[in-house]
């Protein structure tokens, strides 16, 4: 008999909150569409609950809030024509990270250890975003041909100084401190205290209003945070990068300035993972990510997660997608054969093929408003 694989697990804390725990450990808590469909309809009914006064999203691993999708499960979901699979998995992500960024009632998420891509649009969309001092947070998806999604249009291009482009770019990994002046958490907690900030939830005395139970959760959260500055790795080299994004975004050809310009960077170990993730990465994954930073300023949420989905369909049609993975996680030779070398190389025509949607009739996420 197959055994099914548990993935999450729900449960009550105190009378009024609903707790949705991953628990899937060995995988870092990836996503799969059976991860996304339950997390979706359970954080719908609590949403719907008038007993239910706060919503809790942790891991039961002490490693990983959530490394992102499931994406060799995609992989082979394309290799083997299950283009619906794909499409659905992308589609209700997306809505599940729509969902938490409009709810009124306070969504509490411990985002500790490793929390990236999808994982990410889960804690971008929640109320109150705890992280741990271990925190590595990113958007790697340059790494594998896809491109910085699940709300990281909204998120990425709304961060100050135009950081939001070197993140979504390179990949680089965020720690706590990073996350936390940039507004990506609210407050930064020891992992080992997570058992007392949860009894301290459960013994909470909720009322029926969403607002004063978010304000009273944020008194709970202040009094555990750490107060004391973090360590910085994006910040530590801010002005860097900060020039080094102007002067390609003033430049006619955004990525011949960008490019060069990263071997007068000063260079440490950090930002050499950086920039060595991007010459590795897709050419066209940096074009498409150029290109959805562009276009955010006009757009609202519901805009930038449908852009996205049409984004998505496309790649789990062009190739890049599918050969990363293969890369990366599959084979693992670590030799993706991209389809273009350089960006230099990716026809704009290429690029705007990506924006296109995919989907015949109404678009899948046309009542997200």
């Amino acid at each position: 008999m197959v055994r099914m694989e548990k993935v999450i697990e729900f449960s009550r804390l105190g009378s009024r909150i609903g707790r949705a725990t991953l628990v899937r450990e060995k995988s870092l808590n990836s996503l799969t569409l059976e991860t996304i469909n339950r997390l979706f309809a359970q954080i719908e009914d609590w949403i719907d609950d008038d007993d239910i006064a706060c919503i809790l999203l942790d891991s039961s691993s002490d490693r990983a809030f959530c490394a992102g999708a499931d994406i060799t499960a995609l992989y082979h979901a394309i290799k083997s024509d299950d283009l619906a699979h794909a499409d659905a998995f992308f589609t209700n992500e997306y809505r599940l990270d729509f969902m938490l960024h409009k709810t009124e009632k306070p969504v509490l998420i411990w985002g500790n250890g490793v929390v990236m891509g999808g994982g990410l649009g889960l804690l971008s969309g929640c109320s109150h975003r705890v992280g741990t001092p271990d925190n590595r947070i990113a958007m790697p998806e340059i790494t594998i041909g896809l491109f910085p999604d699940a709300g990281a249009t909204w998120v990425l291009s709304g961060l100050p100084d135009k950081l939001g482009t070197f993140v979504g770019m390179t990949g680089c990994q965020l720690s706590a401190g990073d996350a936390l002046e940039l507004g990506i958490l609210d407050y930064v907690i020891e992992h080992e205290k997570k058992t007392e900030v949860i009894n301290s939830l459960a013994a909470l005395v909720w009322t029926d209003e969403a607002s004063g139970n978010s304000m009273m959760l944020s008194e709970l959260l202040k009094q555990f945070a750490i107060k004391e500055s973090l360590p910085h790795q994006l910040l530590k080299h801010r002005s860097a990068i900060v020039g080094l994004i102007d002067r390609a975004s003033d430049d006619d050809d955004f990525f011949d300035v960008f490019e060069a310009g990263m071997s007068t960077l000063e260079i440490d170990e950090w930002l050499v993972g950086a920039i060595e993730t991007y010459q590795r990465g897709s050419a066209t994954t940096a074009r498409i990510f150029h290109e959805q930073l562009q276009r955010a300023p006009d757009m609202t949420l519901a805009d930038t997660l449908r852009m996205e989905l049409d984004i998505a369909g496309q790649c789990v049609r062009h190739p890049d997608f599918s050969e990363g993975v293969r890369a990366l996680l599959v084979d693992k030779d670590r030799r993706p054969a991209w389809q273009f070398a350089s960006t230099k190389e990716v026809p704009k025509s290429y690029v705007d093929e990506h924006f296109r949607s995919p989907w015949s009739g109404d678009h899948p996420l046309a009542d997200l408003i």
